[in-house]
């Protein structure tokens, strides 16, 4: 009998099809140490919602680092166009598929986005400039100073100075008028209509720079590398 079960285990393991182990009892590969699923938050949520938009799954306005069901939804696509188990989960069998496949589309970016992109998730903190906690403008000198750029301090006197550009590129600053008139918030333009800053409410993290919020208060960019 002892035999027999063996056996018939033995043979339920070869005959399983590849798309039977699926996230649901897989671990997560790209996208953190978690699976990520209806309720995850943060900033592997957020580099999640940035690839499904460049594969052209996800659509809302901005990223926002929080795993609802429109993000489950945008996944489920996703899953649906690749054959593969329709869950709304990220773990080990969909994240490297939306990796890769995002990774094709990327457009090449300078190293001062890659700097930039390192500090997502770091939390707000007020006049801070160390990845113990950021500013807005604590957060683009210090990714600027990596690269022997020297920005002013305030983000009203780095809108004073720099190059000014109407379109930003990868790596340009872009600016804002949030509590008062004049440049009050500032980040750093990655590509796709996306920045990176440092919030009061979420820390370093990655919005749209197109309508919402964010596109209403927009000023304008400036180069400085």
């Amino acid at each position: 009998m002892k035999r027999f079960v063996q056996t018939l285990l033995l043979a339920t393991f070869v005959t399983m099809s590849p798309l039977a182990v699926t996230d649901a009892l897989a671990a997560p590969a790209p996208y953190g140490p978690q699976m990520l699923q209806v309720g995850s938050t943060g900033a592997d949520v957020t580099k999640l919602q940035q690839d499904l938009r460049l594969l052209g799954f996800f659509s809302y306005p901005e990223n926002t680092g929080y795993y609802g069901e429109i993000t489950a939804t945008a996944v489920k696509k996703f899953q649906a166009a690749n054959g593969l188990e329709q869950n709304g989960k990220v773990g080990a069998t969909t994240g490297p598929l939306i990796e890769a496949k995002a990774a094709k589309l990327r457009p090449a970016t300078p190293k001062v986005v890659d700097t930039a992109m390192k500090y997502v998730g770091v939390p707000y903190q007020w006049a801070g400039n160390t990845p113990s906690g950021f500013d807005c403008s604590g957060y683009v000198t210090y990714v600027l100073a990596q690269y022997g750029v020297q920005a002013p301090r305030i983000a009203a006197d780095m809108y004073a100075g720099g190059s000014a550009t109407a379109a930003p590129e990868p790596g340009d600053l872009v600016f804002f008028s949030t509590y008062g008139p004049g440049a009050t918030h500032v980040g750093i333009y990655i590509g796709n209509g996306q920045f990176v800053s440092a919030t009061s409410s979420d820390g370093v993290k990655v919005d749209s720079l197109n309508g919402g919020y964010w596109g209403a208060r927009y000023l304008g960019a400036r180069s400085y590398i």
